[in-house]
């Protein structure tokens, strides 16, 4: 299976028909074309597509030209990314990596303060502590207390994406934290939040899992630039929602190796629409995505007759939002299929 996702082979593919793209490139993207039917498509779709990069007229969709206004909306996706590129050269910004925005979108330490304090979870530098003891390959980090606890943030600030895998990669073997550390990975940041005692009691147990809540929404959504899909769709008699919590980054290290990093949250929920919930037995449910799936036996209804199916975290290739979810219901020896969509 290719190792780079569908979305970054879709961009490449225009050059790659015009035969405009470099040996490296065309490898990629012919490695990627043995295994994926999906954009084996799209190259035939390109090549009998009228439409070229040289004698584009921008208009406006009519009725039955949607599926090629979306053909030239990855195209000028394109245009965009190569005077984006060129734009960095002109500028003489040296060092920055393909699929990093120019050096105001990495990450400051300076920002990173700012969204915590805007999110009500301020962090006050902390000079008890010596960052000589959390050093990451040379790397020190700035320390702030954070909390009522008057727990620990370690901010670990470098040059670049590269430079933060490359680092917090090494350090996976031998490296000063516990299990009661919490990593987050932030653009060209890492974040490690520690807490100050083990929660035993209840009220240590919440004020801990509200922390580390507000820390994963701020890591998520502000510092990650975080996105939301929410897919929905209905059967005769359930109504299914998915929503999908994601970032993705992409960047080219050192030796021209196009690498992505992204992180998804995944929930799936579907409702009994039928009156006779209570009659409801043990419920099967799967689902499945162009990216991979997951299926639970045996499962309740709750009394307002929601079946909340456990979720999960993962990195690795996602969803797209013109792609379906479907879901498969099966109860009372009845069987129902759904299909999701996102809105």
């Amino acid at each position: 299976m290719s190792k780079y996702p569908c979305g970054l082979i879709e961009d490449l593919i225009p050059l790659y028909i015009d035969n405009d793209i470099s040996i490296e490139s065309k490898e990629i993207v012919e490695d990627h074309l043995k295994d994926c039917k999906n954009c084996n498509s799209l190259v035939k779709e390109y090549s009998n597509d009228e439409l070229k990069l040289d004698g584009f007229i921008e208009d406006l969709p009519q009725a039955n030209t949607f599926k090629k206004w979306m053909k030239r909306l990855k195209i000028w996706g394109l245009i965009t990314i190569i005077i984006i590129t060129f734009g960095a050269i002109a500028i003489g910004v040296v060092g920055y990596k393909i699929g990093e925005k120019p050096k105001n979108d990495l990450l400051t330490l300076n920002t990173i303060v700012k969204n915590f304090e805007k999110q009500g979870l301020p962090l006050k530098e902390d000079n008890s502590k010596s960052p000589d003891n959390y050093i990451l390959s040379k790397v020190k980090p700035a320390i702030y207390s954070i909390g009522k606890n008057k727990d620990t943030l370690l901010v670990y600030t470098f040059k670049s994406f590269v430079e933060r895998e490359d680092i917090v990669k090494a350090a996976t073997v031998n490296n000063p934290y516990s299990f009661q550390e919490i990593r987050y990975n932030a653009k060209n940041t890492l974040l490690v939040y520690i807490t100050s005692q083990i929660p035993k009691t209840g009220a240590q147990m919440k004020s801990f899992s509200e922390i580390k809540g507000l820390i994963s929404k701020i890591v998520f959504k502000y510092l990650n630039d975080g996105k939301e899909i929410i897919f929905k769709g209905e059967s005769t008699s359930w109504s299914g929602t998915f929503t999908l919590k994601y970032y993705e980054h992409w960047w080219q290290d050192e030796t021209g190796l196009i690498k992505y990093e992204s992180y998804k949250d995944q929930y799936p929920v579907i409702n009994y629409k039928m009156s006779d919930k209570e009659a409801v037995g043990p419920i099967n449910f799967e689902y499945k995505t162009t990216t991979g799936g997951g299926n639970s036996i045996g499962l309740e209804l709750n009394k307002d007759g929601y079946l909340n199916i456990a979720s999960g975290n993962s990195n690795g290739a996602l969803p797209r939002k013109n792609e379906d979810i479907k879901f498969t219901i099966k109860w009372n020896g009845k069987e129902e299929n759904i299909v999701l969509k996102s809105q």
